[in-house]
């Protein structure tokens, strides 16, 4: 099993050990945190010292953001650097296919479409307590109901994802190049069917993704005088502020950070991950953001 961290800035780097063999760097989420061609030659003469395979992780984007992320290929591609590129928006998979096919594209967390919210995570336990009811007609009579949160056959609905259960996904994925996609370690469990030999599978823990969108509820938190703005001026907010939701509804707190909420989960086995055609766990030490 491959061992990757997935770092969002350099200062991150000291969480680096022996037992990575490969570095994710950049940004899913916000177009505005994509790194700096300085902030990338750091990270590039640290993994050539270090001996360290290389995957970048691109946002989705706006024209503004593609831009950026061009400067950034141009510079790999000069270094003549052969890495992935984690893909979270389909212009940014055609601009590599056309332009860059000394990077490896893969198909990133935002794109694979699994069902992510927490909640399904009491939904899909089977293990119910059995409870009494009594006939009004007869109060004598008692019987035991089982109570079935969601039918069984959901399951696989719930606990796969369409880039990894669906044939016809595969064939598309495959004339594209792709050879891999990445999953969050969902709380409910994995179901998957991934073609053999043919496109294998990443894991994030410990933060699992739930929504992201691009208006940033965090921009403008800690202004003193509150404008009427809804879109308010983004200072990178982001980077100093982690929200915590609970409610007791959830059966996990619910961390946002910028324009994205999280919960943790470290739980899974090895084993089934490894039968399930996932080889390579991706860590995060800090909220992706």
């Amino acid at each position: 099993m491959e061992k990757a961290i997935f770092i969002t800035k350099p200062s991150q780097l000291k969480y680096i050990d022996h037992k990575y063999s490969r570095l994710y760097y950049g940004n899913e989420f916000c177009e505005r945190l994509i790194p700096s061609l300085r902030d990338l030659s750091q990270i590039l003469d640290y993994i050539q010292r270090r001996r360290l395979d290389f995957s970048l992780v691109t946002p989705y984007v706006t024209n503004i953001g593609l831009e950026k992320l061009k400067v950034l290929f141009e510079f790999l591609k000069d270094k003549k650097i052969n890495c992935e590129v984690i893909i979270n928006d389909w212009g940014i998979l055609n601009l590599i296919n056309r332009q860059y096919l000394n990077f490896q594209p893969v198909l990133g967390r935002l794109l694979t479409k699994q069902k992510r919210g927490p909640r399904l995570i009491k939904l899909l336990k089977r293990k119910v307590r059995p409870r009494l009811i009594v006939d009004p007609e007869n109060p004598s009579q008692r019987n035991i109901v089982f109570q079935k949160k969601l039918p069984l056959d959901l399951d696989f609905y719930y606990k796969g994802a369409n880039a990894a259960s669906v044939p016809v996904i595969h064939h598309f994925l495959i004339n594209q190049r792709i050879k891999r996609i990445e999953l969050d370690n969902v709380g409910q469990g994995l179901l998957l069917e991934l073609p053999q030999d043919k496109i294998s599978a990443s894991l994030y823990t410990p933060y699992i993704y739930i929504t992201t969108t691009f208006f940033c509820p965090t921009a403008g938190c800690d202004q003193k005088k509150k404008s009427l703005l809804k879109i308010k001026p983004c200072k990178r907010q982001c980077q100093r502020y982690v929200f915590k939701l609970r409610h007791k509804t959830l059966p996990k707190v619910i961390y946002l950070k910028g324009n994205t909420q999280f919960y943790k989960n470290t739980r899974f086995s090895m084993r089934q991950l490894s039968n399930s055609g996932i080889d390579r766990i991706v860590y995060a030490p800090e909220i992706p953001v």
